[in-house]
């Protein structure tokens, strides 16, 4: 299998920390920064960003805009660790892009050591939240959470996404002849399969049993159908042994897809590529439908593949 591709062009999601030398601080109405993986200061300008935009989304939900905040309000202190971040270099980036209204503390090393073991135990805890045990995959609640980010940007950009509902064919046969364990082995596979044949930004999730979803931003139909039918082939090339018996598995997928101005909700989008999936599996399993809106003409694969789509078909690169 190919090395995931990466496109730097694409806004990811920043990734939070991992422990840190400094911690920078902000007076809010929210709850805490999201901590995820550490980072540079093009990271931490992103993640600042973000806090803001939700800062600002809460307070205007929450409080009229003439409105003033009593002084003996309620108050509250958002710290992020940041690894490698100097003071010199917090200055720096807080005189650049207006950040006056926080604060940096530095850390000596034995309050270093305490809050890097502190965070770790939290970002645990929120990995367990957030992903399958089995697979190591999102849940279904991150999975949403990812989509409806990635539905927002479709809504400002005028960009277009698609959603993949995957299912595997007759697994209920594995677990029933080979037991529960090579059932498990056939998810865990599954799973690798996805995270190496997706770009680095696009997301999957287990959210059932047998049951995944690809979130492809920037990805058209025809992409995403090209990308599920070749993992569909990844999968049926791919040879299971249990109980000194050989065998192969397939999935059925869906799609559905959101562009431009159109107002898409996740679980709609969920929805539209779970009939997807059905018509997959009415018309005999192992295939990718497409769901297509009313009035959304098919697209015609032998006449409508362009020069950029015949490189992406051809060669698995989404660049």
């Amino acid at each position: 299998m190919a090395r995931k591709p990466t496109d730097a062009d694409h806004s990811a999601s920043p990734a939070g920390p991992a422990g840190s030398t400094g911690s920078a601080s902000s007076t809010g109405s929210t709850g805490p920064a999201k901590v995820e993986a550490p980072g540079d200061s093009a990271q931490l300008l992103g993640e600042l960003d973000a806090l803001r935009r939700a800062l600002a989304e809460e307070a205007a939900r929450t409080t009229p805009a003439s409105a003033e905040q009593p002084a003996d309000g309620p108050l509250l202190a958002v710290a992020r660790l940041f690894p490698g971040m100097t003071r010199h270099r917090w200055l720096t980036l807080a005189e650049e892009h207006g950040l006056r209204q926080w604060f940096a503390i530095d850390l000596d090393k034995s309050t270093n050591f305490n809050l890097r073991e502190l965070q770790k135990a939290v970002e645990e805890l929120a990995h367990q939240r957030d992903h399958d045990p089995l697979t190591d995959l999102m849940n279904r609640r991150a999975f949403l959470r990812q989509v409806e980010l990635e539905l927002q940007r479709v809504l400002r950009g005028g960009a277009e996404l698609c959603l993949a509902m995957l299912d595997l064919d007759d697994f209920k046969r594995v677990n029933d002849r080979w037991g529960h364990a090579c059932g498990d082995l056939v998810l865990r596979r599954m799973a690798d399969l996805l995270r190496d044949a997706t770009r680095a930004y696009d997301v999957a999730a287990r959210i059932g049993g047998e049951e995944f979803v690809l979130l492809l931003p920037g990805a058209s139909p025809m992409r995403a159908q090209a990308l599920l039918e070749r993992l569909l082939q990844d999968l049926r090339d791919e040879t299971f042994e249990c109980r000194d018996e050989t065998f192969r598995v397939s999935f059925s997928a869906g799609i559905a897809g959101c562009k431009g101005a159109t107002v898409c909700r996740a679980e709609e989008l969920l929805d539209r590529a779970d009939k997807a999936l059905y018509e997959a599996k009415a018309a005999g399993k192992a295939r990718v439908r497409v769901h297509r809106l009313p009035g959304v003409p098919d697209y015609d694969r032998s006449t409508m593949v362009q020069s950029d789509e015949k490189q992406f078909l051809f060669s698995g690169n989404d660049d």
